[in-house]
């Protein structure tokens, strides 16, 4: 059994390995087509909506601990101060 399927795979090699990449290349195909006409069969779009980020209140304590880094994550161009 094995000594058939070894010869039929040493004959058939090229058309074998030429027959996957022919039906790679159409499922890819089909696939691109798919997405182009599925986007325009949908003529309503979501919007999206953005919100205002609401800025975080700290206490005096966690300031005093955290003295030197922003907590904005702004660049700071000021050097800071160590004790």
């Amino acid at each position: 059994m094995t000594n058939i399927l070894t010869t039929y795979l040493n004959i058939y090699f090229t058309e074998i390995i030429v027959g996957i990449l022919i039906f790679s290349i159409f499922i890819v195909l089909v696939s691109i087509f798919h997405v182009i006409f599925s986007n325009r069969d949908r003529s309503s779009t979501k919007k999206i909506k953005y919100t205002k980020v609401k800025k975080i209140k700290y206490t005096k304590e966690f300031l005093k601990g955290v003295d030197g880094i922003d907590l904005d994550l702004k660049i700071d161009t000021k050097k800071t101060s160590t004790k």
